[in-house]
């Protein structure tokens, strides 16, 4: 969840500053598990806010990314932007230990200043789909959000969507019915005396 923050943004230029100050260790069962990496966000990019941030609210938020998905972000980047010499890529290790994983910290943290930095990665498609935006295909990235009623209506009807009736039986209204058909036996049963003799 994106919060207010008041400092002023580093990069003016391009509206986001990216930082990796911590680590954490993931304790998986039987020796297994997996370090996640803390990338602070800061920004005023219309492209991270909802429409109730004014175009000048500046928002911080954080988000947790394995060694992995931060390679694969990188070599996305490398592969479409080779004019951007990005700094180098911890290597990969079979065995980590603490010392290489403070040191893996630092070294994405340097690569996620230099994109920061740079116009063209900081609002590159890639870039935000790693940091879970949504579409970005009616976002301005310099200016505040594009009102766009059909893409709110869109929303609306995705979250009216979810909450759709499935065409799946209702077990509900199934067992109701069936405990009504239970309840006329018992009632028709009730009808007869012990002897089966009809009531009048």
């Amino acid at each position: 969840a994106c919060i207010f923050f008041p400092r002023q943004i580093q990069n003016m230029h391009t509206g986001l500053d990216l930082s990796v100050p911590e680590y954490q260790e993931i304790r998986g069962k039987m020796m297994s598990g997996h370090v996640e990496y803390h990338i602070v966000v800061v920004t005023r990019l219309a492209a991270f806010k909802s429409a109730k941030h004014k175009p000048e609210d500046v928002v911080q938020f954080m988000v947790s990314k394995k060694y992995s998905e931060i390679e694969e972000l990188y070599q996305r980047l490398v592969a479409r932007y080779p004019q951007a010499s990005l700094p180098l890529l911890p290597r990969k290790l079979l065995f980590v230990g603490e010392s290489d994983i403070c040191e893996r910290r630092a070294m994405f943290n340097d690569i996620m200043k230099f994109i920061s930095k740079d116009e063209e990665l900081a609002t590159s498609p890639e870039l935000l789909e790693f940091l879970g935006t949504k579409s970005t295909s009616a976002i301005d990235f310099k200016g505040k959000n594009i009102p766009d009623d059909k893409e709110k209506e869109d929303e609306e009807n995705e979250a009216f969507d979810f909450f759709k009736e499935e065409k799946t039986p209702d077990l509900i209204s199934q067992l109701s019915s069936v405990e009504n058909v239970k309840k006329e036996e018992e009632e028709e049963e009730g009808d007869l005396d012990p002897l089966g003799i009809i009531r009048y």
